[in-house]
């Protein structure tokens, strides 16, 4: 596994920072990874790296790039302070074609085998849904994901499988969302809502402790996804 620090052309200009993460050998499928909105932050990192390990190419692009608060934001409380005030400046559109960017990118490169799927943290669960109803992903997969909701009018046509996991005491989505996402994944060919009993917002991430992170219910997350990737 090899990590590097990438520039991905921006169609309307400029660069979007990423981090790419490359199996040692062969070629792989390539997966994005969309983080929450702290950001590229370490564990953002590790599990691109773990990507790799699988034999996968996956990139971590900085989705706040053209914001004036870019790039990792701190686990503490300014630091949050200042990721949500950007969340409230982001535009989705916008997000959608840099991540539209991104996903030429990544299919150009020689180490991926052009197939392509995108995995959302959080903030990135309204950008795997929107990838897969627009840009032609081959799978999509989101931990928590945050305001997918509000996109269920575009899932109509889906065919890549999708694969999302939420906590039952997730604050930001909570059951009353996740029930109607599941409702509506119902009309799809391949599509699951996994829930976890006792998880809350952010249950996959171990720089929670005790304060969120969910262990059983990141490894059973993480296995559900591995085994989705590897489908395609």
């Amino acid at each position: 596994m090899v990590g590097t620090e990438i520039a991905i052309a921006a169609s309307d200009g400029g660069t979007i920072p990423s981090y790419l993460s490359t199996p040692s050998a062969a070629q792989g499928a390539g997966v994005v990874v969309i983080p929450t909105i702290l950001g590229g932050e370490p564990y953002m990192v590790s599990f691109a790296d773990r990507l790799a390990a699988e034999g996968f190419v996956a990139v971590l692009p900085d989705m706040f790039w053209r914001d004036e608060d870019p790039g990792v934001l701190d686990h503490d409380e300014q630091g949050f302070k200042r990721a949500h005030a950007r969340n409230g400046r982001s535009d989705i559109e916008q997000g959608m074609d840099d991540l539209a960017d991104v996903i030429t990118a990544l299919k150009a490169r020689p180490e991926c085998n052009g197939k392509i799927a995108v995995i959302g943290f959080c903030f990135g669960g309204a950008h795997v849904l929107l990838g897969a109803a627009r840009l032609g992903i081959d799978a999509g997969i989101s931990f928590h994901g945050s305001h997918v909701a509000n996109h269920l009018d575009e899932i109509v046509g889906i065919k890549c499988p999708l694969s999302f996991h939420y906590g039952d005491n997730d604050a930001v989505a909570p059951m009353e969302e996740i029930n109607r996402i599941r409702t509506a994944f119902e009309t799809l060919e391949s599509a699951e809502v996994y829930i976890y009993p006792g998880a809350i917002h952010g249950y996959m991430q171990p720089w929670r402790g005790e304060n969120g992170y969910d262990e059983a219910a990141e490894v059973a997350s993480w296995d559900r996804a591995l085994k989705v990737l590897k489908s395609i």
